[in-house]
Formats: structure tokens, C-alpha cells, sequence
């Protein structure tokens, strides 16, 4: 997700001139060609984005263990215990990758 500041309305978002929010990549190319955004730096402060999927067990405990892809995730295999998961939550994380 991109930081923006709102320069004007968009139909499509719920922002008006003068917030903040944050948009994909995607939408944020577009936006800023129709003059509607103002990219903002990053909040050093700020962690960063998550990048793995939202449905992903233990997203959280992995992606702060390093793994910011599901490649990553895919190799380590049961060496994922070690970043603090359960035996059930690994379990769950093979399953999940068997679709992917």
C-alpha cells in the first residue's frame, strides 16, 4: 500500500481533499494521473507492509520471523517451527500451500 494525500474527491474512495490514507500501486498510478493524490513518504516508524496473504495461518509470526513471500514460506518447510508456530499451525500452513 502507497501513503497518499488527497488533493481532491474520488468517486470510488471514501476520501476527501485533505486526507490520508493509502492506496495499492495500481490505484495510486491512476489517481495520480487524474490529479486526485500526493504520495507521502513512508513513517520511518511505520512498520512495514505485510506482503504475505491475509488468509495465510500465522501470517503475522511468520512475516515478523522474515519470510515476505510465500517461496519462503515454501522452503522452509518444517523448519518453520522455529520461528514459534505450533505443530497445528504448521499443519495448517502445508495444507494452505498445497493450493498455491
Amino acid at each position: 500500500m502507497i501513503k497518499v494525500k488527497w488533493l481532491k474527491a474520488h468517486h470510488a474512495f471514501a476520501y476527501s481533499a485533505g486526507n490520508i490514507g493509502s492506496v495499492t500501486p495500481d490505484a495510486a498510478a491512476k489517481l495520480l494521473k487524474g490529479g486526485y493524490i500526493m504520495l507521502l513518504p513512508a513513517d520511518e516508524d511505520e512498520p512495514p507492509a505485510n506482503p504475505l496473504p491475509e488468509d495465510l495461518p500465522g501470517r503475522d509470526v511468520l512475516f515478523e520471523s522474515g519470510f515476505d513471500t510465500i517461496e519462503k514460506v515454501k522452503k522452509a518447510g518444517d523448519s518453520l517451527l522455529d520461528t514459534g508456530i505450533s505443530g497445528n499451525t504448521l499443519k495448517r500452513v502445508k495444507s494452505y500451500l498445497k493450493d498455491k
